[in-house]
């Protein structure tokens, strides 16, 4: 393997605990032509669908987001050896997604990596280049001063905590330093610059802040800058402009969510594609043992934002065969293999249920075949950013979140492409290719390969 300078390298942990994030370069998730065309659909639906809902419901939006798309299937109820209702699968839309840091640099230095490696990114038209994440954000501010009508440049925030050594520290300040290339009066705000909160607004350096882009939750904001000056910052700076609101971060519940979509659907008549989802009084212990009969169901409680509160329950009379094809081995943590015996037991837990959490059917993300016994899940992380002067959303960058799973895996097989619960990263390439020919030459996963040949199901 060529090798790759420091510069390129993805660490992460603070100082002293520093470590290398694994990263599957030998591998990159292409999403191109056909498969991209409708990989974008379901992300602009669901983009869409939340900015309705923010209007409507009078909240400020994000001006950036992140989505997570799994090329997804189930078994066939009349066919074990058959996966059907292959599509892209919208499994962690803008409305639950909370994590403020989704265009970090990752995306950048992967794309050079890919580069190094004689991957040849480019040969797809990027919807945006990876290596202008900073700049598109930057000109979501200048924007903003403009359509205030304003001369000159803003003062600008870059809200977070000193990450020392860590992966997080060297995208923050890379991030400061676009900021000042684009002529933004920037500055880094954590605990240690004594940032202070006055006239509505918060300071640093003498200066108040008109705009800030945060990159941490909500919730570690009082563990961080304390907690009476942390929820000052939170809830008595209406004049600094938030371009990722704190109030995002409540909207993270799944039951939001799927209210959020439903409401759009009726309204708009269009759909957005995910899983079947059961909200409330539509959870029983029926209405789960329905799903279960499809291959099973996956709970996901009010904190699933990262894994957290994500449980998957696959019953193996319905699912074995197809999990063994796409996985060979799928054990892993927050996972659940049910007999009729164990699907008894899980389905009395519905019995009366009252709990901020969402049922939703089990779908079966593709895997790439790596070896003979190697197998790797993979989902797609696309970052969205709000174009202020065109009022519309744009994709900005994204990586590939991945899980390996094999034989022998340890520490892996979850099916939960979330780094809880085992997963690394790749280079994620969306677009459409210049040259259609170099399809030829790309590594594809069963069912994004019949996506790409315009089948919803496959025989295995």
């Amino acid at each position: 393997m060529a090798h790759i300078s420091e510069e390129f390298q993805l660490i992460d942990g603070g100082r002293g605990r520093e470590h290398h994030l694994p990263s599957h370069d030998d591998s990159p998730t292409w999403i191109v032509d056909e498969a991209w065309e409708k990989v974008s659909e379901v992300c602009r639906n669901s983009l869409d669908a939340y900015l309705s809902y923010c209007r409507e419901e009078n909240l400020p939006h994000s001006f950036l987001l992140g989505l997570d798309v799994l090329i997804m299937g189930n078994p066939d109820p009349a066919n074990p050896r058959r996966i059907i209702d292959i599509r892209p699968t919208m499994v962690e839309g803008p409305c639950c997604n909370s994590y403020p840091a989704c265009p970090n640099l990752d995306s950048y230095k992967l794309y050079r990596r890919m580069q190094i490696l004689g991957f040849d990114p480019d040969r797809v038209e990027y919807p945006v280049n990876p290596a202008h994440i900073r700049e598109k954000i930057a000109q979501v501010f200048i924007d903003l001063w403009k359509q205030e009508g304003q001369e000159g440049m803003p003062t600008v925030g870059l809200f977070t905590r000193a990450y020392p050594e860590s992966e997080e520290e060297a995208s923050h300040v890379a991030m400061l330093e676009g900021f000042r290339n684009a002529g933004l009066d920037a500055y880094r705000i954590t605990p240690e610059e004594n940032p202070e909160v006055k006239d509505g607004q918060i300071w640093v350096h003498g200066k108040p802040m008109r705009y800030c882009y945060r990159r941490i939750e909500r919730i570690h904001v009082p563990v961080f800058y304390g907690y009476g000056l942390g929820n000052r910052i939170i809830n008595e700076t209406p004049g600094t402009r938030w371009i990722n609101p704190f109030r995002i971060d409540d909207l993270r519940s799944k039951t939001i969510e799927e209210t959020v979509f439903r409401r759009w659907e009726a309204k708009t008549g269009k759909h957005i594609s995910r899983p079947k989802t059961l909200l409330g009084s539509e959870i029983s212990p029926a209405t789960v043992g329905e799903f279960a009969q499809q291959g099973g169901f996956a709970s996901k409680r009010w904190n699933s934002t990262g894994g957290k509160g994500v449980f998957l329950n696959i019953y193996m009379p319905k699912a074995k065969q197809l999990c063994e094809f796409l996985y060979q081995r799928f054990d892993g943590r927050h996972m659940a293999l049910l007999d009729d015996a164990a699907l008894t037991n899980e389905l009395g837990t519905f019995q009366n249920f009252h709990e901020d959490a969402a049922i939703q059917l089990m779908r079966f993300p593709d895997a790439r075949v790596l070896g003979p016994t190697n197998r790797l899940v993979y989902d797609t992380r696309i970052n969205a950013l709000y174009n202020v002067a065109q009022d519309k959303w744009e994709f900005i960058s994204g990586i590939s979140r991945s899980v390996p799973c094999s034989l022998t895996e340890t520490n892996g097989n979850s099916l939960l492409t979330n780094i809880s619960s085992g997963a690394e990263i790749s280079p994620l390439v969306i677009g459409k290719l210049k040259n259609p020919s170099d399809r030829q030459h790309l590594e594809f996963g069963p069912l994004l390969t019949a996506l790409m040949n315009g089948q919803t199901s496959l025989l295995f």
